[in-house]
Formats: structure tokens, C-alpha cells, sequence
């Protein structure tokens, strides 16, 4: 079996409907922007953004976890990916209703997957530490 045929399999592998699930759990953050609800009262500017971001961040580790993922950091990375993609079709299917929705330059698409595949990654550092710590502890 080649080098390739065997990162196909580990990709197979992969939770791709968590994977799935956990990017579009996350738009959960720009539809409430979109909603308005970060313009005034309790998720007024800066705090709601910045608790939906340590909300969501909470759920995709403690999802990981609880849910014993094999491989944590690469299902994280791909949900953060996945959100990214997400995330930006939600800006492109807003386009014609929305006159703030501007199709972000390639730059900037590249540059909201690889922030979002980083985070996911980190995350996933994250749920594969808590992992460890509640194997040993038999949680």
C-alpha cells in the first residue's frame, strides 16, 4: 500500500458528519451578526462575539472528547475548514439580500480557511490533551 493510499484511508476515517456538524454548529456566530444581536444589549460588541467564539470553542472540544475521537487535531482542523467553507457560501448565498455582503478577495478566503484550520488544529491539541487526562482518570 502507498504512502497515498494510506492517508486516503486515515481521511475515510475521519467523522465526517461530526466534522460537518461542528462547521455548521459554528455559524451560529456570523447569523447572529447577521441577526443584529451583537449591535446592542447583552451580546453588544465585544462580548457576545468573543462568548459565542469560547462557546463554540468549548462544544468542538468537548465533543472530541466525550465522544472518545480517534484522531482529535485532524477532525478539529477539518471542522475549522469545514466552518470556514461554511461560512463563506453563507456570504455568497447573502450576496443578493444583504448590501453589506462583499465576497471577500481570494486572499482573504484563503486566509479564513487557514485561520480556521489552524484554530480547529489547535482545538484539537486541546481535546486530544483532555482526552489523555480523562482516559487516565477513567472518565
Amino acid at each position: 500500500m502507498s504512502t497515498t493510499d494510506t492517508r486516503r484511508g486515515s481521511l475515510r476515517q475521519l467523522p465526517w458528519v461530526l466534522i460537518v456538524a461542528l462547521g455548521a454548529f459554528a455559524l451560529i456566530r456570523p447569523v447572529l451578526s447577521i441577526a443584529g444581536a451583537y449591535d446592542s444589549g447583552p451580546l453588544e460588541k465585544p462580548v457576545g462575539p468573543v462568548l459565542l467564539t469560547v462557546l463554540i470553542a468549548v462544544i468542538w472540544v468537548g465533543a472530541a472528547a466525550a465522544l472518545r475521537v480517534p484522531r482529535p487535531v485532524p477532525t478539529l482542523l477539518f471542522a475549522g475548514v469545514a466552518y470556514g467553507v461554511l461560512a463563506l457560501l453563507l456570504n455568497l448565498a447573502l450576496q443578493p439580500f444583504l448590501e453589506d455582503a462583499e465576497v471577500p478577495p481570494a486572499p482573504g478566503m484563503i486566509g479564513i480557511l487557514f485561520f480556521n484550520s489552524l484554530l480547529g488544529a489547535a482545538l484539537g491539541l486541546i481535546a486530544a490533551g483532555l482526552q489523555r487526562v480523562l482516559h487516565r482518570t477513567g472518565g
